[in-house]
């Protein structure tokens, strides 16, 4: 018997088995898909050049566990933030137009934290009863951080939120990274787990379409869209208090369509996220030129987001140009060629969305989501942390708060 099947090699899942290996705890990982990283995978292939289908960026940087593994594995890290412009009516807005801009979407964020202080919660919207020039860029800017709309977001639980200092792109690639530290670990992959039987003396059975496996405990590190789905049975079903945490943890979107183009179509724009006034309701971002390769990623953030992915991938590509085709000219179609990268975290059937948002009056869910069941079902990923949700590293840290916990009952 081993003493711990961790199910899911996203970020979080590959995270527990680093510290069950470390502690010399016997341990599988069994993963659904045919490759590890879940929503942290990068695509190298297809355009010579790395791209994040998922994660990218590592946030709060000073306090990510991940920043120090750049260097140990010769990664190459932008050491700033890149220039985040926005544009309006076809143009990218000037120096003091986008700053007015900047400013008042730091004042909304602002205006979130004071009400996670005061331990208001509400509808994010509901904390705007009059909107400022600059208001639609805000909200398409907050669906972009959560992958939901202000009118769908918990003001409690997004003020837990902590970044601290800029958000530093990983030029090789996020996914490559966790790729990276995660060699040698015990992963079977195409292994989907179908039914977890838990209720019996004796450890826990794990059952999959090559066989059960027997352990002492299980960490779930799936996405909760998946858990939502009832992809995986529970034998006997969780608690009445486990199901609410996953129903009160529904999950947004964000996906991106990413071109590689012949020449520089971009001017004089380079490490450059750029966010359109395209209304509130449709907010994406354009990540130009990074690293100075000739390429843009195009990511759609919220509802709409969910809906232009259903229509397929050449229609979020056709979509994509045509809003770079907007500040760029058409020569944007002509210079991009055939090839174009598309990730639907949506319709994934073993991913089923980006990351979580808690409903309103929820923010507690996350703390449910966390506990485990009868020292036997322990839970991971990003829907478990309280200040890093919907991060990488966040994700990290759950998994290996789940391994620490999983470690002292198997002791005992």
């Amino acid at each position: 018997m081993l003493d711990v099947i961790v199910i899911g090699a996203g970020a979080a899942g590959l995270a527990a088995a680093r510290r069950l290996e470390a502690a010399r705890a016997t341990y599988v990982v069994l993963e659904a898909k045919d490759r590890i990283g879940g929503r942290t995978v990068t695509d190298t292939a297809t355009l010579g050049a790395p791209v994040d289908l998922g994660g990218h960026w590592l946030h709060s940087p000073a306090a990510n566990p991940l920043t120090p593994l750049v260097d140990r594995y010769g990664f190459h890290l932008r050491r700033s933030a890149e220039d985040f412009r926005f544009a309006q009516d076809g143009r990218v807005l000037d120096a003091a137009e986008n700053a007015a801009c900047a400013a008042y979407i730091d004042h909304c964020f602002d205006k979130i934290a004071v009400a996670g202080a005061e331990r208001v919660d509400c509808a994010v919207a509901d904390l705007f009863p009059f909107h400022g020039k600059w208001h639609g860029m805000f909200e398409a800017a907050f669906t972009a951080k959560q992958g939901v709309t202000p009118r769908d977001a918990s003001a409690q639980d997004f003020a837990r939120y902590v970044w601290e200092g800029d958000d530093l792109p990983v030029l090789d690639g996020l996914g490559a990274l966790v790729a990276r530290h995660a060699e040698g670990l015990e992963v079977r992959l195409r292994t989907p787990a179908t039914r977890v039987a838990w209720g019996k003396a004796g450890g826990v059975a794990v059952e999959t379409p090559q066989g059960a496996l027997q352990a002492r405990a299980v960490i779930i590190a799936v996405p909760v869209g998946v858990l939502a789905a009832e992809i995986i049975r529970f034998d006997p079903p969780l608690p009445d208090w486990k199901l609410g945490a996953i129903a009160d943890l529904p999950m947004g979107s964000c996906n991106k369509v990413a071109f590689a183009f012949g020449s520089n179509v971009f001017g004089d724009l380079a490490d450059v996220m750029l966010m359109p006034d395209l209304g509130p309701d449709r907010s994406v971002e354009l990540v130009i030129r990074e690293g100075g390769r000739d390429t843009a990623t195009v990511m759609f953030n919220g509802p709409s987001a969910k809906a232009l992915a259903a229509e397929g991938a050449d229609a979020s590509a056709d979509y994509a140009l045509s809003v770079l085709a907007s500040l760029f000219g058409n020569e944007i179609r002509r210079a991009a060629g055939k090839q174009f990268v598309v990730a639907d975290w949506d319709h994934d059937p073993w991913i089923r969305g980006c990351y979580t948002a808690a409903r309103l009056g929820a923010a507690e869910a996350r703390a449910r989501l966390a506990r485990p069941v009868e020292d036997r079902l322990f839970f991971a990923g990003e829907a478990t942390h309280d200040r890093f949700m919907g991060d990488v590293h966040g994700a990290h840290l759950s998994g290996e708060a789940a391994a620490d916990a999983v470690r002292a009952v198997i002791r005992r």
